[in-house]
C-alpha cells in the first residue's frame, strides 16, 4: 500500500493531538549542587532518542515536589521553544529528569495518534521547516507556544502510523544501544589517559601551543546557499565528528577561498570557545569535506601519534578546571585563544606515547566503528522515512 500522508490524509492542528502539555516556563528555578536532574535545551538534540546529559544542573527534592506545574512522562515527547526551536527528543522510561526553560513536554492523546509516529513527523524535513519558518527573534530564535496549533500533522490510520513510527523508533532505538556502548568505552579511554598522565607528574611541562599547532577557523561570512561544502559552527559538534547535515551550506567558490586553517582534517580536534565552553568533538573521519567559523570554534592539528593523547587531555578534569579559570565575559563566558595555546601539557617520551597508544587506540577503533555504523543507520532510517511518508515506498512491504 502506497500512501502519500502529506497529499492524501486529513491534517490536524498540533494541539488536537495532545492530551497534555508540560509546560515549567517563565520562572527560573532554583537549583542545588545535587538531587534530580535539570536539563537544558542543548541536552535536546535531533541526533539521539533521548535527551543527552550535557552539563546538567541540579534539585533538591523540595523543588522537583513543589516547584514544578507538572513533570514528562515517559513517552512524552521534549520540544525546544527557543535557542534551536523544534529539536524534539522522546522521554525514557524511567524519567530521571526535569525541564523547565525554553522547552515543553507533549503528551499525545492515544486516541487521535500514536507517539512514536508523532515523533517521526515532528522530525521530518516538512514539519523542521515549518517550524523554522514560524521562528521569531533575530538574535535568538524563538518559536512561541501559540504557534503550535498551526502545525499542522497529517493523520493516517493507526495501522499506518505505528509502521512509520515503528520503523523511526528501531533505528533510532539502535544507534541509541550504540551511543550507551561509546559512552563506556570513552570513559575506559579517559581513564587510561588518568592514569597514565599521573605516571608522568614531576617530569617537565610546556605549553601546549608549543606541542601542536591551535587555530581558530575562518573570519569570512560567506551567504549561505543550497548546493556546496558545510559550514560547521560549535553547535554543529558531537562527541565524535560534526552535524554536517543541521550546518549552512556555502558554495565551492567561497569554500575554495576560505583559507586553509579553516579546513578540517580526520584526526583534528575541535573545541568549543564560547556558550558552552570546552566543548569536544574528534573528527574521527568525515563522510563529507567542511570547514569551520570562527564564532566560538578552535581546531588543533597535531602530528598523529599525538592525536588520542591531545584529545584526553583536552577532557580531562584537570584541563577543564584550568579552562574555567581562564573564562572571561559577563554575559557569556568565553576562553580566548591564547589562553588555550597556554594550557600547560607533560610531554611523554616516545616509547610511553607508544605504550599509551597501543593501548587506547584499539578502544578508539571500536567506538569509530560504531559511530560509523551509527552513521549509515541514520542515512538510511533518513532515506527510508521520507520515501514511506510520500508514498515512494509501499509500507506493506516493511517487516518490523
Amino acid at each position: 500500500m502506497k500512501f502519500n500522508i502529506w497529499v492524501d490524509c486529513p491534517k490536524v492542528a498540533l494541539t488536537e493531538l495532545l492530551s497534555f502539555i508540560v509546560d515549567n516556563r517563565g520562572k527560573t528555578v532554583p537549583t542545588s549542587t545535587r538531587g534530580w536532574k535539570l536539563i537544558a535545551t542543548n541536552c535536546v538534540t535531533n541526533n539521539t532518542l533521548y535527551p543527552v546529559y550535557n552539563k546538567v544542573r541540579y534539585l533538591s527534592l523540595e523543588t522537583y515536589e513543589h516547584w514544578f506545574r507538572a513533570h514528562p512522562h515517559p513517552g512524552d515527547i521534549l520540544f525546544v521553544n527557543k535557542g534551536t526551536p523544534g529539536r524534539v527528543c522522546m522521554v525514557p522510561d524511567p524519567v530521571d529528569f526535569c525541564i523547565a526553560q525554553d522547552m515543553i513536554a507533549l503528551r499525545v492523546d492515544e486516541e487521535k495518534i500514536y507517539n512514536k509516529y508523532l515523533f517521526a513527523v515532528l522530525r521530518s524535513r516538512k514539519i523542521q521547516k515549518q517550524i523554522y519558518n514560524m521562528n521569531v527573534g533575530d538574535v535568538i530564535p524563538h518559536f512561541k507556544k501559540q504557534f503550535l496549533n498551526q502545525l499542522q500533522i497529517p493523520v493516517p490510520s493507526k495501522e499506518i502510523q505505528k509502521l512509520i513510527g515503528d520503523l523511526y523508533f528501531q533505528f533510532s532505538y539502535k544507534m541509541e544501544l550504540n551511543n550507551k556502548i561509546n559512552k563506556n568505552l570513552e570513559q575506559q579511554a579517559q581513564m587510561l589517559f588518568d592514569n597514565f598522565y599521573d605516571s608522568l607528574s614531576g617530569q617537565s611541562c610546556i605549553l601546549l601551543s608549543e606541542m601542536i599547532d591551535i587555530r581558530d577557523g575562518t573570519h569570512d561570512s560567506p551567504k549561505a546557499t543550497e548546493h556546496g561544502y558545510p559550514l560547521v559552527t560549535s553547535k554543529h559538534l558531537l562527541p565524535f565528528g560534526v552535524d554536517t547535515l543541521s550546518a549552512n551550506i556555502i558554495s565551492k567558490a567561497d569554500y575554495d577561498k576560505v583559507n586553509e586553517r579553516s579546513k578540517v582534517n580526520t584526526g583534528d580536534i575541535l573545541i568549543s570557545m564560547i556558550g558552552t565552553v570546552g566543548l569536544i568533538s574528534y573528527v574521527i573521519d568525515s563522510p563529507v569535506e567542511f570547514a569551520i567559523k570562527n564564532v566560538g570554534l578552535f581546531k588543533t592539528s597535531q602530528h598523529p601519534s599525538l592525536d588520542l593523547y591531545i584529545l584526553y587531555y583536552l577532557k580531562s578534569k584537570s584541563t577543564t578546571q584550568h579552562i574555567e579559570k581562564c573564562l572571561a565575559g559577563s554575559t557569556q563566558k568565553y576562553i580566548s585563544l591564547g589562553e588555550l595555546r597556554k594550557l600547560p601539557i607533560v610531554v611523554p617520551s616516545p616509547d610511553e606515547l607508544a605504550a599509551y597508544n597501543l593501548v587506547v587506540r584499539p578502544i578508539v577503533s571500536e567506538i569509530a566503528l560504531l559511530v560509523q555504523e551509527n552513521r549509515r543507520l541514520s542515512n538510511l532510517r533518513d532515506t527510508l522515512l521520507p520515501k514511506l511518508m510520500s508514498g515512494e515506498l509501499d509500507v506493506s512491504d516493511l517487516d518490523l
